[in-house]
């Protein structure tokens, strides 16, 4: 990626806290279409743990240099790579680190399994 893109977390309490991710950890991005709150929501994933948080989509809550959800949503397709940079009290600042489909053994199909057990 030729420019850096810094996103911003939230709602890791209600999944493996933020002391679970630590700076240098890969991630996964992961659109979430069916999110009944946020058309433009992406999930933050570390297979084989599972969502760990999601990207700030509130432009009123993202600190100064971060981009929204929605502002990258549409130049990813399904997924893509980001790496923890940031780590503070109750946000974390994440990297993304390149904006293509992310070739992971067995990916589509853990995308798939979380996306049917969030549908039931």
């Amino acid at each position: 990626m030729s420019k850096e893109l810094f996103a911003a977390m939230y709602g890791m309490e209600h999944y493996h806290g933020v002391k679970a991710l630590h700076v240098g950890d890969m991630l996964f991005l992961v659109k979430d279409p069916d999110n009944r709150r946020d058309q433009h929501a992406i999930k933050v994933v570390i297979p084989p743990i599972g969502t760990v948080g999601y990207i700030v989509n509130d432009p009123r809550l993202i600190p100064h240099g971060c981009w929204t959800g929605s502002d990258f949503y549409d130049i990813f397709s399904q997924q893509t790579c980001a790496k923890v940079r940031f780590a503070m009290k109750d946000m974390i600042i994440v990297e993304l680190i390149e904006i293509v489909q992310v070739p992971v053994p067995h990916m589509d199909t853990f995308i798939t399994g979380w996306q049917s057990r969030e549908k039931a």
